[in-house]
């Protein structure tokens, strides 16, 4: 059973979607679907369900798919310790986070880390998807990343953590909506508005967060849910309240917004859902570059 055929059956469970797996493979897409059909033919079942619109796991590959994530851990695992006794291990940092952190104060420590270890090779990887950010969890488990700065809670027996801030979500509004006027958006004030968010499916902790704090305020709030996980990237997710689809509650924008922004964003309260913004890594690593790189975060907290 090849190792690059067991990576593509779980590139497609994570991503269901064989375009977006291939991308991450570095393969085409038909290369990709005769992996996995090999695959299927030589376990003897079909390990997804796909039409024109969908993919999904089958029961079956359900069942597959956490042995095979832990057997790739332990491959890539024993792969590292392998080049860190041959002495081909890079100098690198592998940290990933969010699109939004270059819009916190947080981004001032992978700038510092650059300038406090300009011979290590800063490896960035930039998530822009909501699941994609969810996704830097079995990343880390598995040790393709050093650190990442992920939302809370976060579960993993492996993994350590450290808060790093606090993120007040905002309302994003078609400029000419009657709430734009306001300088803060009261939580009640949407009760009648149809509310744009990531899927329960993709990230239920923080979906289940932001409809308490509806609740909270008095009312149940009629969602529109991005299931398909590249329309819950910020762009789209803009484009879709221009076109008055509903309001979306996200992040902080870019600062400053274009003169001519059809939208306007609003600070949340009453009550003001806020995000719980954590580095993560796991404990068993001995980079040295990664040890130096929480030294950091911990001076980013105490000056906080």
């Amino acid at each position: 059973m090849e190792l690059r055929r067991l990576r593509c059956f779980v590139a497609v469970a994570e991503e269901l979607s064989f375009s977006r797996a291939a991308s991450k493979m570095y393969l085409s897409q038909p290369a990709l679907s005769q992996q996995i059909r090999r695959l299927e033919r030589e376990i003897g079942v079909a390990l997804f369900r796909r039409d024109r619109r969908s993919v999904e796991l089958t029961q079956a590959g359900e069942t597959l798919l956490p042995g095979i994530r832990h057997a790739l851990v332990h491959v890539d695992q024993s792969v590292r310790a392998t080049h860190q006794i041959s002495g081909l291990g890079r100098n690198q940092l592998r940290v990933s986070f969010p699109e939004y952190i270059n819009r916190t104060p947080a981004v001032s420590i992978l700038e510092d880390f650059k300038k406090h270890a300009p011979d290590v090779e800063l490896e960035e990887h930039e998530v822009h998807t909501l699941q994609h950010t969810r996704q830097q969890i079995p990343e880390l488990v598995a040790g393709s990343l050093d650190a990442g700065f992920v939302l809370s809670p976060v579960d993993e027996g492996v993994l350590e953590r450290e808060h790093v801030l606090t993120i007040g979500l905002m309302a994003a509004l078609p400029a000419n909506h009657p709430l734009a006027a306001w300088q803060q958006v009261p939580m009640w004030e949407l009760r009648d508005e149809t509310l744009i968010l990531f899927s329960s499916r993709l990230d239920p902790d923080s979906y289940d967060y932001v409809t308490s704090c509806c609740k909270e305020a008095g009312f149940n709030p009629y969602t529109i849910q991005k299931e398909d996980a590249q329309l819950y990237s910020g762009a789209t997710t803009y484009r879709q309240v221009a076109a008055g689809t509903g309001i979306a509650i996200v992040a902080p924008p870019p600062d400053p917004l274009p003169k001519n922004s059809v939208l306007v964003f609003r600070p949340l309260v009453e009550p003001t859902p806020e995000l719980e913004l954590v580095v993560a890594w796991r404990r068993d690593n001995p980079s040295p570059n990664l040890a130096a790189f929480l030294e950091l975060v911990y001076d980013f907290i105490r000056s906080d």
